[in-house]
């Protein structure tokens, strides 16, 4: 550095070590930047350079250096953000910050503010949290469902043969509950804890036989080193029994497919979750309103006895008057004369219900996407109809749309039917008005034949209802009839 200049002679040169000998900055800098785009741990010959000027090839370490430095120190600009530090190591990218030494601690959720316990006792406890589940079970419950060939106009040769088999097994997943019952149970854990699991059965062959749902609060999920799930045959799930470690699970033995992941956690975060604090204070609520009528000791109003009256005489009108109105009703209907000089304090009580516990519901009910006109004061019909309906289509789709994820993971991947999907067939409005004005609308326009509208509601068809025919002003026409002049035409055409 050349005195009162500021100016470096050929390389700036660091601090002097003990030994006096300097290092050139760029060299340091390499050392202490990061990789970019995709460079690994700086190489040998540059580490042996730094730490031994003598050896090494300096000029290729510094050109290494200099490869990239209008992207971080151009030429000598001041104020620059500089080189970034560089790992000791190679390292591979992990998904996401997880603590050290995470497999060792196998209690499910350890690292989570809030247990499984903690939200299943939530949701359990809570009265508008618990319809609001039941709620969506019962909306899943009664849609209908198909095993169908993904390209419907080129089937496999063989594919109703399996799509017969498919459906006879998922009739009973588990081999014991109906689908609508398995799903039920299935879903508790999508909408509490968001962990739904599920044991895979399999017989001597290596087919699954069924899949068993299993408490999703007992599954403990295992990473590996960059934060992922381990691949088989490591394991990936460790159920945790009383405390205890009890078994390792592979990815082959065990579906753990929570709806709602994120990033930056190893568990779901499901709808109980997202509203812990609205919960919780819903149930100190329900909690205050049932001790105004266990314990709470404020009467209805506070009659003041005469002047002059002594203790005995008030407890004597008492006892005659709780004798003869109380637990009888036709005498409170009567008109009772009192003594000259008591007067009655009527006392105002606190409403059991007001705009605050209507907050509370409508919280509730927008986590699990339900209409809150059931817990609101009423609107006007319309809206509450749109909104219902808007409701309805927006909560079940995500709810609709995992259940075939799941059922397709299934099909396709672990049972090898790759040309095969699950899919919902009851999707038709279940309003009447709504149902008759689609169904008159298709037969209309020719997209339906009237045996397809009859059998949409099912009805036996009739005779002359498989051709399909439009509706005009006068009256009838048939599809075909229309179609075939055409064709002539062309084919006359053609001919020419």
């Amino acid at each position: 550095m050349i005195a009162g200049t500021g100016r470096a002679t050929g390389e700036e040169q660091a601090m002097p070590p003990a030994s006096g000998k300097r290092i050139p900055l760029t060299r340091l800098a390499r050392i202490a930047s990061y990789t970019w785009s995709g460079w690994g741990s700086q190489p040998p010959a540059l580490l042996a350079s730094v730490s031994n000027p003598g050896s090494g090839d300096g000029s290729a370490a510094r050109g290494e250096v200099t490869r990239f430095r209008e992207v971080f120190q151009p030429g000598q600009a001041i104020f620059s953000p500089g080189y970034p530090l560089v790992p000791p190591e190679r390292e591979r990218v992990r998904q996401w910050n997880f603590p050290v030494g995470y497999n060792t601690v196998y209690t499910p959720r350890s690292y989570e503010s809030i247990g499984f316990d903690e939200l299943r006792a939530l949701a359990e406890s809570h009265d508008i949290t618990r319809l609001a589940i039941e709620t969506r079970k019962d909306q899943i419950e009664k849609l209908e469902w198909m095993i169908k060939s993904r390209d419907d106009r080129h089937p496999a040769a063989d594919a109703s043969t399996r799509i017969e088999w498919l459906t006879e097994f998922w009739r009973m997943p588990d081999g014991e509950q109906p689908f609508a019952t398995w799903l039920r149970e299935a879903l508790e854990d999508v909408l509490v804890l968001d962990a739904p699991a599920f044991e895979i059965r399999r017989n001597r062959g290596g087919e699954i036989i069924g899949l068993d749902i299993v408490d999703g609060s007992t599954i403990k999920v295992l990473i590996d080193d960059t934060g992922r799930r381990p691949q088989p045959p490591a394991p990936a799930y460790e159920q945790v029994i009383h405390g205890r470690p009890w078994r390792l699970l592979s990815d082959t033995e065990l579906i753990y497919l929570p709806r709602n992941r994120r990033p930056h956690k190893a568990y779901g975060f499901g709808p109980v979750e997202q509203i812990v604090l609205t919960v919780n204070i819903g149930l100190r609520r329900q909690v205050m309103q049932l001790q105004h009528f266990t314990e709470g000791n404020v009467p209805s109003g506070l009659m003041s006895a005469p002047d002059g009256w002594s203790t005995q005489q008030i407890s004597q009108y008492q006892e005659w008057f709780d004798s003869v109105l109380a637990g009888n009703t036709g005498n409170r209907t009567k008109l009772f004369w009192g003594p000259n000089g008591a007067k009655y304090q009527a006392f105002k009580e606190a409403p059991y219900k007001d705009d605050f516990d209507e907050w509370l519901a409508r919280i509730v009910c927008y986590a699990f996407s339900l209409p809150p006109t059931a817990f609101t004061q009423q609107v006007n019909r319309a809206t509450a109809q749109t909104a219902q309906e808007a409701a309805l289509e927006e909560g079940l789709a995500p709810l609709m749309g995992w259940v075939k994820r799941l059922v397709d993971s299934v099909i396709q991947k672990r049972m090898g039917h790759s040309d095969l999907e699950f899919a919902w067939s009851n999707l038709r409005p279940t309003d009447p008005k709504d149902q008759s004005a689609i169904l008159t609308s298709y037969v209309r326009d020719g997209i339906f034949t009237v045996n397809e509208a009859r059998d949409a509601l099912s009805l036996d068809p009739v005779e002359g209802g498989d051709a399909p025919m439009f509706l005009t002003a006068q009256g009838p026409i048939m599809l075909r009839d229309t179609i075939a002049p055409k064709t002539g035409i062309r084919a006359g055409a053609a001919s020419e």
